[in-house]
């Protein structure tokens, strides 16, 4: 048993060298990561981290680095006493910020690195930290809510306090002379001028052109003519033709001129486009207070949509598509009409533009006989001299409010109306063997589609190949 108890004394006093020497192995330095606050007025940022001693007792002071981490300036160096080991120490280090752009910016710490701990060693990675200032956060440290009994008026939000003084205005800390209030409100008024001329010559050079001009008949006024002739006769016919309808009944001889608006192929409206629409009214009094109306883009758009597809589509089809469009544009004409003149008629003006190469226009005369309308007459005109683009305009009538209707009633029928109206534009007209009969007779001769739809299909296959410049 002493025997064992020697062994045992002679193995302690063996291990403890080893167990001193563990105890002091090499060091082991951290960093904790550094929180920043900011100095009251703004200027300074104060870094604040601890360094901490994980390894053994350190034999040499080292030192603690702060750099920015994408130029690699050095900006603060600073010793760092040797840390036992398990020991720790904390640092608040300043940086002032005036320093610096309005950015936010970047720093590296580093603490002990040196020949004890080799940078880009394993043991040295947790000697490193990074922080950012930020300037936004620093610029927010000095907002101080002016006190309320120093200003008459405070506006908290922008941290502005307003105090009217004898000799001017105090704004926060700033005093602003009457003098001072005279020369920002001349600088005012001089940049409100400059902008407004300058809106002036924006309009001016950018204006776009009214969406309805003023309109002047296409086809030529030859004064030599003989009103008596059979050319005479006709241009002075030219002149009372307000659109392509004929009227559903009429007197035994009654006479009425049309006018039709056709393509090189007989097509209704082929090669036209709508170009804008309007309605007036005048008041009950006469024509003192008109009411004028033009149509948005929106509308025009919507109707040259359906005139694309008006051909390949049947009657009940073609009045269905244009049921939306006479739906905004009857409320559109309605809106600003005063209720004393709900009754009186209301005008719908429709402009039409085409190109002189691929369109026509042609009159048609027609007589009451027998029971319905026979043509009489139809010509050509000669055009004037229109340019590359000829206009043309037709003009309807929608009645008003009629006796015992109420506006509500007046709202339905005026869109069914309109809805007529717009889908009248594209009928091909029934007289035996008046117009229509003329035209597929031509069409016939020339060896061209003599229907609506084969006319439309024959032109869908032109346009694939030569697009018209006003599609």
């Amino acid at each position: 048993m002493r025997g064992l108890t020697k062994r045992a004394a002679l193995a302690c006093l063996l291990l403890f060298p080893l167990a001193v020497a563990a105890q002091a192995g090499p060091r082991d330095y951290s960093i904790s990561p550094p929180p920043v606050r900011y100095s009251p007025d703004g200027r300074t940022a104060v870094v604040s981290f601890t360094v901490r001693n994980q390894g053994g007792d350190a034999a040499e002071p080292s030192l603690i680095v702060i750099t920015e981490n994408q130029s690699g300036s050095v900006k603060i160096r600073e010793v760092l006493p040797a840390l036992a080991a398990g020991q720790t120490r904390s640092f608040s280090i300043e940086l002032a910020l005036a320093d610096y752009g309005d950015d936010d910016i970047f720093f590296k710490i580093e603490a002990g690195i040196d020949d004890y701990e080799v940078a880009g060693s394993p043991i040295a990675r947790n000697n490193t930290q990074l922080f950012r200032i930020n300037k936004a956060a620093a610029r927010a440290a000095t907002g101080v809510d002016p006190p309320a009994d120093r200003f008459d008026i405070v506006i908290p939000i922008v941290n502005l306090g307003i105090d009217f003084r004898a000799d001017g205005i105090l704004l926060n800390d700033s005093l602003f002379t009457r003098d001072d209030m005279l020369r920002a409100v001349a600088v005012l008024a001089l940049a409100l001028l400059c902008l407004w001329l300058l809106s002036l010559v924006l309009r001016l050079i950018f204006r776009r052109p009214p969406k309805l001009e003023q309109w002047q008949p296409p086809y030529a006024l030859n004064n030599w003519q003989d009103p008596n002739s059979t050319i005479g006769r006709r241009q002075g016919w030219q002149f009372h033709a307000q659109n392509s309808v004929i009227p559903a009944q009429g007197a035994p001889d009654q006479v009425t001129v049309v006018k039709r608006l056709l393509d090189k192929r007989g097509l209704v409206l082929g090669g036209w486009r709508v170009k804008a629409m309007r309605s007036a009214q005048y008041d009950v009094y006469g024509r003192i207070n008109r009411t004028e109306v033009v149509m948005p883009r929106k509308i025009i758009k919507m109707l040259n949509r359906v005139a694309r597809r008006a051909p390949a589509l049947s009657s009940e089809e073609l009045h269905k598509a244009m049921l939306p469009i006479a739906r905004t544009l009857s409320k559109q004409a309605l809106d600003p009409v005063e209720k004393q003149n709900l009754m009186l008629p209301i005008a719908l003006d429709i402009r039409f533009e085409g190109l002189a190469d691929d369109v026509r226009i042609v009159f048609e005369l027609y007589q009451n006989r027998e029971g319905g309308w026979q043509l009489i007459d139809q010509w050509e005109p000669e055009l004037g001299q229109t340019g590359e683009r000829v206009p043309e305009q037709f003009s309807f009538t929608l009645n008003g409010q009629l006796p015992g209707e109420s506006k509500s009633e007046l709202k339905l029928r005026l869109r069914e109306e309109a809805a007529q109206v717009l889908a009248s534009l594209f009928y091909h007209h029934e007289v035996g063997q008046g117009a229509g009969a003329s035209m597929e007779e031509a069409a016939r001769q020339n060896g061209l589609p003599q229907n609506p739809r084969e006319i439309w299909e024959a032109a869908e296959l032109d346009d694939e190949t030569d697009p018209s410049p006003l599609a």
